[in-house]
């Protein structure tokens, strides 16, 4: 063995001469004298390799090249191989405890009696994929947006690339070696989350790397009760819950002008649980204002608005001292051919003055040619009760039998009228055949009348009648007669 020193000017003389001499152009025509053939090696990190390299004839010299970086060569054995580089005596080469960098192409070079012959084999080192995601932790950004992600992954064989969104497969993607993009555009909220990027190659489990997007909007105020009902006096309480990312401020109006905090209005602000864990960065804050004792001037339209960096919104919640809109109740009375008895309740702070109740006859399907009919308005004064429950009933009488109608009813107090009810249906006795239209849009409508809500609910109920009126009849009706003053009685007594 030759000193350290010598061995390291030795091999900084020789190492020139032999990347120089590397020149393997012209000795493919000696490639039939090997034993050996050339190969291609796919194995893993820390494995052993033996690569051949042998003649038929016996040879002077052998030496060995990885792509241009010499390894050995047998005519300077007081150079050291690389570390893990073994040559053997017939000219094999071993790599031990193989790692990424030993992939590439071995070159053999022999020389044997002035003949020159070159032989390649060639090392991949497979190792599971890694990968890594520009941008990358949490990435904040407004609806409407448009953004890039970047995926960048290494392994041999070379990963494919996948993309997930909250664990769902995107199938859209661009290509470019190893570094693929994903250009996503933000539509809505339902975005926010995890974006992935998963790189396979069949080595190892997939490598996974990805961003979390968290989708920003303008705040979106919701009123759990869009009317509130109160009186002159009471207390009264409005709700406004807001979700906003980043947070909202919220100010009250009241027919546009500030609403003013003090000991008779103030505010209160209180933070609700998130839906769910993907939206924990969401703010969602329920807004009480809170009128202490209601005054003629505090009625009337308040707008909650909530503003944030994104933009702003509001929201329109009604203070009234109105009746409630009415609501018609299941009558299970028999009904005669001709009338119809309707039973209807609503709720109100201040004592119901009257009721407006609209019907008209509308169209069944044994009718072939649309009939346009106009709406019948009654005015039926209220009957006196204790508490703000008011159940009232009325027969309709002189209705065409066999016949299919429609009916509405509004209060007044004397604050004014309520909202009109939810538009019902119901049916003389008779045989009576049920249209087939799907909405009530396509009756036909006088253009000059006011336009009623006619939507069918699930409050909406159909009445079957029989022909017969007899003092089964009216023993029911009485009966029910006895049973709404017992329930006004009943509530009159919890109000009081």
């Amino acid at each position: 063995m030759c000193p350290m020193n010598l061995c390291l000017i030795s091999l900084l003389l020789i190492l020139p001469l032999m990347r120089g001499e590397l020149n393997f152009n012209n000795d493919l025509e000696n490639h039939q004298k090997f034993k050996s053939v050339p190969t291609t090696i796919k194995t893993y990190e820390n494995d052993t390799v033996l690569l051949p390299c042998q003649l038929d004839t016996p040879f002077h010299y052998v030496r060995w090249h990885r792509d241009d970086v010499p390894l050995v060569d047998s005519r300077h054995p007081e150079i050291p191989p690389p570390e893990r580089v073994v040559l053997w005596a017939n000219g094999s080469l071993q790599v031990s405890n193989l790692k990424s960098e030993d992939t590439g192409d071995y070159y053999c070079e022999i020389m044997s009696n002035s003949n020159h012959a070159v032989q390649v084999h060639a090392i991949e080192v497979q190792y599971e994929p890694s990968v890594v995601t520009e941008p990358s932790g949490v990435l904040e950004l407004p609806i409407g947006a448009t953004f890039e992600v970047v995926c960048m992954a290494m392994g041999v064989p070379q990963p494919a690339i996948s993309w997930r969104l909250n664990g769902n497969t995107l199938d859209q993607y661009s290509n470019a070696g190893n570094r693929q993009s994903h250009i996503f555009e933000i539509k809505s909220r339902s975005m926010a989350g995890l974006i992935e990027c998963l790189a396979a190659n069949g080595v190892g489990q997939p490598a996974v790397a990805g961003v979390q997007l968290r989708v920003l909007f303008a705040p979106e105020p919701t009123l759990p009760h869009p009317v509130v009902y109160t009186k002159v006096g009471d207390r009264a309480q409005l709700e406004c819950i807001v979700e906003a990312a980043p947070a909202a401020t919220l100010q009250w109006f009241h027919y546009g002008v500030p609403v003013q905090m003090g000991a008779h209005i103030n505010s209160q602000e209180t933070e609700l649980a998130g839906s769910h864990a993907l939206d924990s960065y969401v703010s969602l804050v329920k807004h009480v204002l809170t009128i202490k004792k209601v005054r003629d001037a505090d009625m009337g339209q308040y707008e909650c608005r909530a503003s944030n960096s994104i933009g702003f919104r509001s929201a329109t919640v009604e203070l009234t001292g109105r009746p409630m809109p009415c609501v018609f109740k299941i009558n299970p009375g028999t009904q005669s051919s001709t009338s119809h008895v309707l039973v209807w309740q609503t709720e109100s702070m201040l004592p119901i003055m009257e009721f407006k109740l609209r019907f008209r006859q509308i169209p069944s399907a044994n009718i072939t040619r649309p009939v346009k009919t106009n709406w019948t308005e009654l005015t039926i004064p209220a009957q006196v009760t204790i508490g703000p429950i008011y159940i009232t009933s009325y027969t309709l009488h002189g209705l065409q039998p066999a016949s299919l109608f429609e009916v509405s009813v509004l209060a007044r107090n004397s604050f004014g009228w309520s909202d009109n009810s939810k538009t019902v249906r119901f049916a003389t006795g008779g045989e009576v055949e049920l249209p087939n239209y799907s909405t009530e849009s396509e009756l036909q409508y006088d253009a000059t009348e006011e336009i009623f809500e006619n939507e069918i609910t699930q409050r909406s109920h159909i009445f079957t009648a029989s022909m017969t009126h007899n003092r089964a009849t009216n023993c029911v009706y009485n009966t029910l007669v006895y049973l709404t003053i017992f329930m006004q009685i009943c509530l009159a007594m919890r109000y009081t």
